[in-house]
């Protein structure tokens, strides 16, 4: 209709600024994301090609992998009892047909794909660089308050997927390899700093898929077996690695063998059925309160029973603190606190780590709370701890609707009522839905939507290892990841980020003019 108008062909350009407006709101706006998917839709609507776009739709495997989802989703709503949650579902869902689909029915040019991602990685500039500048003004803050711009692990799956685009383009612009260098090297360290284990994960699972994209272009059979042989041992270390860390009991401090007084003839406390831990060492052992709080308040202005810049107690911060140094909560502990240790206690920071940064003081501090909920049974507190237990209900509820699941609206519902009839230890205000999104498509549209589902990544798959496309099988690892511990398509930022690079994926492999029809 516009090219028409304009006697040119405005509707390309139109399409590329749509994808550009969602590259750039993709980490940074969910206004920008809505507008983005608004605006491919519109010029859809307004070229009204419907013919061209029908000639691409159909064959396209995509396209109707796309379209049976929304099938689900629709026939889920014959056996429903919630309505406003199962329309909330489908609205928040949109992004994944509007934007694969638009793109599919209207390509841009592949030469026109690397502005595209130019945008999404500008933007991951910009706010990863605000996210860390904001990170660093406050180093008490959590580490989850990292990124302003939505959810700290979604947002950190987007910077290993810039990684992935970084290479891409390395590959596409080599007279650029410095500025790809140094975006990669940026990308790691915010990674790195931001202390998320969904990013981390990603990083993994980014690993491997460069490990089989090397792997899928060897010819010789030899070496073929041999890259093999090794990729499964890597695989299986990895995973035993993991395992073994995180199931290490930390140190007990042979609670029989307690001595009842400090070398000065104070009374010492131990109160062992206090199971938390800081880097391996038991917090509430070899605690002398009365020689604690006389030595704190000759080198603190704070007092010992004041509270420090977090508002916790300075005392149970202290404790900790000194217990993540393995030293004993005594006079002759105390001798040991150097000046600047004072100051993080008075600050807030209640293990020695936290001032590295270090990602392996966030899997200490995991493998002490699967220690805490192996001896207690309560998974509050910890989002990973909570998340298996939202697992181990959606688990329940699956085997129970296993072969048509509860409908498109009914998902929180159900897990409200097995929450309740199995007697779970997670607070109410913890009641969430499964943190898998395999599982939810499982308990939503029993196992034919979740073989269905299952079918469409195998499908990415295949046709990223047959196009040999390094993006497409990247953009597969990470996101069936993130599907391993988030409801990645119930967010508009998660739902948006797999929508539109669906779309991109397809666009890398395109080799056809239709946008100039």
């Amino acid at each position: 209709m516009l090219d028409k108008l304009f006697r040119y062909q405005v509707h390309p350009f139109l399409q590329l600024m749509g994808l550009i407006i969602l590259a750039v709101g993709l980490p940074m706006n969910k206004v920008l994301m809505s507008i983005g998917t608004i605006w491919l839709a519109s010029n859809l609507v307004l070229k009204a090609d419907f013919k061209g776009y029908w000639e691409n739709w159909k064959s396209s495997g995509v396209f109707w992998f796309t379209l049976g989802i929304l099938a689900l989703h629709l026939i889920g709503l014959v056996y429903t009892d919630d309505f406003h949650y199962a329309f909330r579902d489908i609205n928040a869902k949109l992004p994944l047909f509007v934007i694969p689909i638009a793109v599919i029915a209207f390509p841009i040019k592949r030469s026109w794909l690397n502005y595209v991602l130019y945008f999404y990685l500008f933007s991951l500039c910009i706010t990863t660089t605000i996210n860390l500048i904001t990170d660093w003004s406050n180093p008490q803050g959590d580490f989850r308050s990292i990124s302003l711009f939505g959810s700290h692990i979604r947002f950190t799956i987007l910077v290993v997927m810039g990684i992935l685009v970084t290479l891409f383009l390395y590959r596409e612009k080599r007279s650029l390899r410095i500025l790809w260098l140094v975006v990669i090297a940026w990308f790691l360290f915010y990674v790195y700093q931001s202390q998320v284990f969904s990013g981390y994960v990603s990083l993994l699972l980014l690993l491997f898929a460069l490990v089989t994209f090397k792997f899928i272009k060897i010819r010789r059979k030899g070496l073929k077996y041999l890259s093999l042989t090794l990729l499964i041992i890597l695989m299986i270390w990895t995973i035993w690695g993991g395992v073994n860390f995180l199931t290490t009991q930390p140190n007990t401090n042979h609670f029989s063998e307690l001595p009842e007084q400090t070398p000065r003839g104070n009374p010492y406390i131990h109160d062992t059925s206090f199971v938390w831990f800081e880097n391996g060492n038991h917090v509430m052992s070899f605690i002398s309160e009365k020689e604690l709080e006389k030595s704190w308040n000759e080198r603190s202005n704070i007092d010992y029973n004041a509270k420090d810049s977090n508002g916790h107690k300075v005392k149970s911060t202290l404790i900790r603190y000194m217990s993540s140094k393995g030293l004993r909560k005594d006079l002759d502990g105390m001798e040991k606190m150097t000046d600047q240790d004072i100051k993080n206690v008075e600050s807030g920071f209640t293990n020695v780590n936290q001032l590295s940064r270090s990602p392996f003081h966030r899997l200490e501090n995991l493998r002490n709370e699967i220690h805490v909920f192996y001896r207690t049974g309560d998974p509050n507190g910890n989002s990973i701890l909570e998340r298996l237990e939202h697992f181990r209900i959606g688990q329940k509820i699956a085997l129970d609707f296993w072969l048509t699941g509860v409908g498109t609206g009914d998902v929180q519902t159900s897990f409200n009522v097995y929450y309740k009839k199995t007697n779970s230890k997670l607070e109410e205000k913890n009641w969430n839905r499964a943190h898998n999104q395999f599982l939810t498509f499982w308990i939503t549209f029993g196992i034919g939507g979740l073989l269905f589902f299952l079918a469409f990544w195998y499908y990415l798959t295949v046709k990223a290892i047959t196009k040999k496309s390094l993006l497409t099988l990247g953009f597969v690892f990470i996101a069936t990841g993130s599907f391993l511990s988030e409801d990645t398509l119930e967010t508009q930022q998660g739902v948006t980020f797999v929508a539109f690079f669906i779309a991109i994926s397809y666009l890398s492999t395109y080799k056809g003019n239709s946008n100039l029809k």
